[in-house]
């Protein structure tokens, strides 16, 4: 979250007295316009930053107006499971003073297969949409997929299971003697791919968006030009 504090000096010391009696209301009419505008330009600026960021993360953004106190507020969105927010997803990627990496977050994809026991809690899955049997959409592996991975692993479909079946999806965990390496993968025909592979624990990702300099640098480029226009 991004409080924003702003000196109107540089408007106030060029305005008559009647100009000046009208700055609150300017102010107030200049703060709301800049909310919608902020939403677009983060979500401009992080598609910009990050390869093909989903609609999930371009629509995160949030800002609040506090008119009585000319008040601007930005952030991200907290809507949604604990640990599974967008907030959550972005903190590793926004830039921190000290830090040029980030953890990263958990999936609810992930959760749910450890709460099932696919895999063991504490691991980390990781996409491979290059992999031979993916299937993906813009370089991701598919939601289709995804929910196909989930159906066929709730009903405890396994590698080792003798299953005729010409596709199925199975997950090797890191406990398994298997001589395949830890992941999830799917089978077709004799054809086999590891769609996901697991690790003991989250990888780092880098720190790209300096969410907080970009958001107050922007605002102070717009914002006296906004309040001007409702002094003319």
């Amino acid at each position: 979250m991004t409080a924003i504090k702003h000196d109107l000096g540089g408007i106030i010391d060029d305005l008559n007295a009647l100009q000046k009696s009208r700055i609150p209301y300017a102010a107030k009419r200049a703060l709301f316009e800049m909310g919608p505008y902020m939403r677009q330009f983060h979500a401009r600026e992080i598609k910009g930053t990050f390869k093909d960021p989903v609609p999930f993360t371009l629509r995160s953004v949030r800002y609040r107006v506090e008119p009585s106190e000319l008040r601007f507020t930005l952030s991200i969105s907290d809507d949604g499971t604990l640990g599974q927010t967008p907030s959550d997803y972005l903190a590793p990627v926004f830039r921190q003073l000290g830090a040029t990496r980030g953890t990263a977050v958990t999936t609810r994809f992930a959760r749910q297969l450890q709460r099932t026991g696919q895999i063991s809690p504490g691991t980390h899955l990781v996409p491979n949409p290059r992999a031979r049997l993916a299937e993906t959409r813009r370089g991701r592996i598919s939601s289709g997929q995804y929910g196909k991975i989930l159906s066929a692993l709730g009903s405890n479909i396994y590698a080792g299971s003798g299953s005729k079946r010409s596709d199925r999806y199975f997950s090797i965990d890191r406990t398994s003697s298997s001589a395949l390496k830890p992941g999830i993968y799917r089978a077709k025909g004799d054809r086999v791919s590891q769609l996901f592979s697991l690790l003991d624990s989250a990888p780092s990702v880098p720190r790209l968006y300096d969410w907080q300099e970009a958001t107050i640098d922007e605002f102070a480029d717009q914002v006296e030009a906004r309040i001007a226009k409702y002094l003319r």
